[in-house]
C-alpha cells in the first residue's frame, strides 16, 4: 500500500534525530555492560546499588552492536528502521475489519486514524525499547485481526518479553479483544492466538539468564507498595491530562472506534475501546499503547469515506514521496553529530573530572536522574552515580524527596553522604542548599550547580 510509505517516512524522519534521551544514555551504557562483563544481578553502575533486572537487554544489546558497527550514526539508523518498520505496521492494522470479514480501506479511512496514532507517537519517536515494543503490539494487533497462523504470537512475544514492558499490556489487550468476539459470536474463537502469545511469554522468560524474572518483574513491581510509590515518581506515568493534546488524539480515536461498534451492535467491544481509552488517559506513556489498539476498529469509521485505494495513478506519487521522507531520515541519522548533550552538565562534570571528584569509587556524587543518566554513559560501571534510569525503590524514593525538595530532603541527602552534588539551577532544592550555609555552592558552569562536601572542599577551589 502506498500511504504504508508515507507513513513509514514520517515516522523515520521523527526518529532521526541526534542521540539525546537521557534514559537511552542509561540502555546503551547497560548494552556495553552486557557485552564486557554479561548480565549484571546488581546495579553496578549506582552507589546506592540494589536489583538490576534488566527488562530492556536485547534491545540494549542491540544499540551496544549497533554502535561497534557504525558508532552513533549506526544507533540512529537502527531507530529509523524501527521507526519506519512501525509506520508500515500501522497502515496495515487501518485496514478495518468487518464482522463479514470484507475489507475496503480508502484513503480517509487510512490517513485520519493513522495521523492521530503518529501525534501520539510524536514524543516516543527516541532511542528506547518503548519504540520497539510499540512495533511488536502493532504487529501482534495485525496477526490477530487478519486471523494468521498463531504460531506467529510464539516469536513475536518471545522477543517482546525480552525487548521491554509493554509485553504485558499487548497480552491484556489480545486476551480483551478475543473475549469481545467470542461474546459477540457466542462462540469461543481466536482463542489459539492468546494462549501462543501465552506460550511466548514463557518462552521469553525462560530466555532471561534469570529465569522468569522478567516475566515475574511487573507483578513484583505492582504487588509491592513501595516500589509502586518509587513508580509514579516518575513523570511519565502521570496522567499526560485534558489539556494535553495527545489526550485528545486517543480521545478523538475511542469515539470513533466506539462509533463504529455501535453501528454494528458490538456492545462487548464498545465496552472494551471505553477501557482502552481509560487505560490511555491514565499514564502518559499508555497513550500510544490505547491509540494502536484503537486505530483498527477507529479506521472502519471512516472505511467509506472517500475514494478507494487503488488508483495507481496517486499510488505512485504517493510511494515516491514515501521513499524521498525514509531518504531524508537516513540521510539525517548518517550526517552531523550523533549525539546533542545540550542538556546535560558537560562541562561541570569535566570540571569535577580535572579535579578527580567523579567516577571514583571512594566519592559519591548526588544528583537528578538525568545527570546520573549521562555519567553512566560516560562512565560505565566506573560511574558510582546516586540514581540512574533503573535505580532501587529506595534510592527513587530518596531521589523523588531530593528532586522535590520534601521537607525530608535533609535527613535524605545526610543519610547519603554525598561528598558533591550537581543540580540543575532550576531544581527547587538549589536556593535550600545556598540557604543552609552547610553546603557552599563550588561553581556554577553552564546552568548547573555544584556543590561539595567539607571532606573535599579544598580541591573545588
Amino acid at each position: 500500500m502506498a500511504l504504508a510509505w508515507v507513513a513509514a517516512g514520517a515516522i523515520a524522519v521523527m526518529s532521526s534525530g541526534p542521540l539525546a534521551d537521557n534514559s537511552f544514555l542509561t540502555h546503551l551504557a547497560t548494552g556495553r555492560l552486557l557485552q564486557d562483563q554479561g548480565l549484571p544481578s546488581t546495579n553496578p553502575f549506582l552507589f546506592t546499588g540494589g536489583d538490576f533486572p534488566v527488562p530492556s537487554w536485547w534491545f540494549s544489546g542491540a544499540l551496544a552492536l549497533a554502535e561497534d558497527v557504525a558508532g552513533g550514526a549506526g544507533i540512529r539508523v537502527l531507530v529509523v528502521v524501527i521507526g519506519a518498520l512501525l509506520g508500515v505496521a500501522l497502515v496495515a492494522l487501518a485496514r478495518p475489519e468487518r464482522l463479514d470479514g470484507s475489507t475496503r480501506p480508502s484513503a480517509v479511512g487510512v490517513v485520519v486514524p493513522v495521523a492521530l496514532v503518529i501525534v501520539t507517537l510524536s514524543p516516543f519517536t527516541t532511542p528506547r525499547p518503548h519504540l520497539a515494543g510499540f512495533l511488536l503490539l502493532a504487529a501482534a494487533l495485525v496477526l490477530w485481526r487478519d486471523d494468521r497462523s498463531a504460531w506467529w504470537m510464539v516469536p513475536v512475544f518471545a522477543t517482546w518479553v525480552n525487548v521491554h514492558g509493554t509485553w504485558l499490556y499487548g497480552l491484556g489487550v489480545l486476551t480483551l479483544l478475543t473475549l469481545c468476539v467470542s461474546l459477540e459470536r457466542r462462540r469461543f474463537v481466536r482463542v489459539a492466538p492468546v494462549a501462543a502469545a501465552v506460550l511466548g511469554v514463557a518462552l521469553g522468560g525462560v530466555l532471561y539468564p534469570e529465569r522468569f524474572r522478567l516475566v515475574g518483574l511487573p507483578f513484583e513491581q505492582f504487588g509491592d507498595e513501595r516500589a509502586r510509590e518509587a513508580i509514579s515518581a516518575y513523570q511519565e506515568w502521570a496522567p499526560a491530562g485534558w489539556g494535553h493534546p495527545l489526550t485528545w488524539a486517543v480521545v478523538l480515536l475511542g469515539a470513533a472506534a466506539v462509533v463504529t461498534l455501535v453501528r454494528s451492535r458490538r456492545w462487548p467491544s464498545v465496552a472494551a475501546a471505553v477501557v482502552l481509552v481509560a487505560l490511555g488517559l491514565s499514564a502518559g506513556r499508555l497513550l500510544p499503547v490505547a491509540a494502536i489498539s484503537l486505530l483498527s476498529w477507529s479506521a472502519a469509521a471512516f472505511a467509506d469515506v472517500g475514494p478507494g485505494l487503488g488508483s495507481r495513478r496517486i499510488a505512485v506519487p504517493v510511494r515516491a514521496a514515501g521513499a524521498a521522507l525514509l531518504a531524508v531520515a537516513v540521510v539525517a541519522a548518517l550526517r552531523g553529530p550523533a549525539y546533542d548533550l545540550d542538556r546535560y552538565p558537560v562541562e561541570a562534570v569535566d570540571w569535577l573530572d580535572a579535579r578527580g571528584l567523579v567516577a571514583q569509587s571512594d566519592l559519591r556524587v548526588v544528583s537528578h536522574v538525568d545527570v546520573g543518566n549521562y555519567l553512566v554513559w560516560r562512565y560505565g560501571t566506573d560511574a558510582n552515580a546516586f540514581a540512574d534510569d533503573r535505580p532501587s525503590v529506595d534510592a527513587m524514593l530518596d531521589h523523588r524527596s531530593l528532586d522535590q525538595a520534601r521537607p525530608d530532603w535533609p535527613e535524605v541527602l545526610a543519610r547519603l553522604a554525598p561528598d558533591v552534588v550537581v543540580l540543575r539551577e532550576d531544581k527547587p532544592l538549589v536556593p535550600l542548599l545556598d540557604a543552609t550555609g552547610q553546603w557552599p555552592r563550588a561553581a556554577t558552569i553552564d546552568g548547573f550547580a555544584v556543590y561539595c562536601a567539607p571532606a573535599v572542599r579544598d580541591r573545588c577551589a
